[in-house]
Parts: structure tokens; C-alpha cells; sequence
């Protein structure tokens, strides 16, 4: 896995994918419930910040801020979490995700986390007509209402209370304006979502009546068996984005920087295999808690 810079305070789109692209989170009401549950209390458990989520049927989105440099052990007990949960549901025991490290694209400006909160939210339209379609968990309700969404301790997994388990029994999750749009009022924030995914829904039905397509729908998404998986040929050498900005020179710096930490790091790093005195770049994750290194602080 490539070593990519964690700085705090930066907004992030994360993106995983079930394995073989398998429908192992199809959206029966005790596997929405888990995905709630386990991105509520790994949130909760590393300080994130949640702006939107959504569960399709193999793949899972997310957008949230990272005050205090911590995602990589957020999405560890996330992601760790949830596959155990859905597995011990499923009766599986194999792996849960693609091998592929999961994808984290930094959100650079009030652009871009918009346009990723509209494609978190919307995610689900071509299956379903209306992104409120979706049967299975999508955070667009609770950020339309302000309404918190209330997860409860999965019975089959977790141990109850006079047993010794230490797991909250019930746990809120609750999504806040993305930070480049903090200063709007909630009518504000909640208007311009919608507009957005109004304009969404509209393209996307364009497009089915000039292919002559159709949404699947909720009842056939529902009837679909875990372990299936698309018909499609899976996609394969796709580019990894790590940044996402409007701004193209603010987007070129970006990607500049990002440049500097991998050559930076990959010199650290050799230099530390071979016993020498090293200085890793700011934002080095791993190597902080693996070994006692030292870090540039600019």
C-alpha cells in the first residue's frame, strides 16, 4: 500500500468495496442497522466528524473531517467492525473487502465537498428513481431534517449487558454541515442539497429515457442474494484520485505536495531500514507507531 500524508483537519471522502463486488451489504434492515452502529461508534471512538454516508448493496461511501489525524484508525474499526457484524449475520466467514487499500480523497474546497456530498446522497439513483428511494441506509433523510439516526447494539454479535458486554446499547448518529459551508444557515445548507440533488435525479432520468433503461427498484434490490454480484465485467486499473478540488492550481499544489511526501517518505523509510538516523515528512502515519522515528513538523 502506497504511504499517504494524514494531516489533521482535513475533509475526506472515503470509499470501500465488498469483496468481488459481492452484495454482501444488501440492504435487509438488520445490515443498515450495523452499518450505523459500527460508523457511529468508531466515529465516536476516533473523534470524526460525520457529514453524509451511504450503503449500497457492495460498496460503502463516506464523508467526514478528521480533526485530529486519526482516519486510518477510524476506518481500521469501521470497517473492521462491520464485516465482522455482517459476516456473523450472513453466516460467512471469509473476506469481507477488496484487497485494494480503501480510498480516502481529500475534499480541498467548498466545490468539491459539495459535489461529493451530492454524489454520497445520490449514489443510489439509477437503482432507484429518488435518492430517498433507497431502502437501505443513506444519511439524506437525517441531513434534509436534522434528525439524529438511532442505531441499537446488533443482538447476534455483541454480548448483552449482564453478560459482560461493553458495547453501548444504542448509539446516535448524526451528520453536520461540511466544513466550506459551515457559515450558511441550516435552510441555507439543507436548500442548496437539495437543489443539487434534484438537478442529480433529473440528469440521471435524462439519460435512462435517451438509453431506454430502468431502475432496478426497491423490490428487485431487496429479493437480490447477498452473494451475487453484478453481471458487469469488474473494473480494473482504474486511477485512484487523492484529491478532489475545483481549483485547478490549488488542486496541482495539492497533488505537488502529495508528490514530495511519497519521494520524502520512501527516503526516510530506506534509510531507516538500513540503520540510519531518519526524518520522516509530516503526516507519516504508520511508522509513528510501529517504530520510534522522528517527524518533520513543516
Amino acid at each position: 500500500m502506497r504511504p499517504r500524508p494524514v494531516i489533521e483537519n482535513r475533509t475526506y471522502l472515503f470509499t470501500r468495496r465488498c469483496s468481488e463486488r459481492r452484495f454482501f451489504l444488501r440492504p435487509d434492515a438488520e445490515v443498515t442497522n450495523a452499518f450505523w452502529y459500527c460508523l457511529a461508534w468508531a466515529a465516536r471512538r476516533h473523534g470524526q466528524v460525520l457529514h453524509a454516508a451511504v450503503a449500497l448493496s457492495n460498496h460503502v461511501h463516506v464523508i467526514a473531517t478528521d480533526p485530529t489525524g486519526l482516519y486510518p484508525d477510524f476506518l481500521r474499526d469501521f470497517h473492521g467492525l462491520l464485516a465482522r457484524v455482517v459476516n456473523a449475520w450472513r453466516g460467512r466467514w471469509e473476506h469481507f473487502w477488496d484487497a485494494n487499500q480503501a480510498s480516502a480523497v481529500v475534499l480541498e474546497d467548498e466545490a468539491a465537498q459539495l459535489d461529493k456530498l451530492t454524489y454520497v446522497v445520490t449514489n443510489p439513483v439509477g437503482l432507484v428513481h429518488k435518492a430517498s428511494d433507497w431502502p437501505g441506509a443513506t444519511a439524506l433523510p437525517a441531513i434534509v431534517s436534522g434528525r439524529h439516526i438511532v442505531a441499537r447494539r446488533p443482538k447476534h454479535f455483541f454480548r448483552e449487558d449482564d453478560e459482560g458486554g461493553a458495547m453501548p446499547e444504542r448509539i446516535e448518529v448524526s451528520f453536520q454541515p461540511v466544513p466550506a459551508m459551515a457559515h450558511l444557515s441550516r435552510p441555507e445548507y439543507v436548500g442548496l442539497i437539495q437543489e443539487h440533488v434534484a438537478v442529480a435525479e433529473r440528469e440521471a432520468a435524462a439519460r435512462r429515457r435517451e438509453s431506454g433503461g430502468a431502475v432496478l427498484g426497491r423490490k428487485a434490490i431487496l429479493a437480490q442474494h447477498w452473494n451475487d454480484r453484478p453481471a458487469d465485467a469488474e473494473p480494473r486499473r482504474q486511477l485512484s484520485p487523492a484529491v478532489a478540488c475545483r481549483d485547478k492550481w490549488r488542486r496541482v499544489e495539492r497533488l505537488k505536495e502529495n508528490k514530495l511526501f511519497q519521494t520524502l517518505y520512501r527516503a526516510a523509510f530506506e534509510g531507516f531500514r538500513a540503520g540510519m538516523t531518519a526524518v520522516f515528512p509530516l503526516g507519516t502515519w504508520s511508522m509513528r507507531f510501529r517504530a520510534s522515528i522522528q517527524m518533520s513538523t513543516a
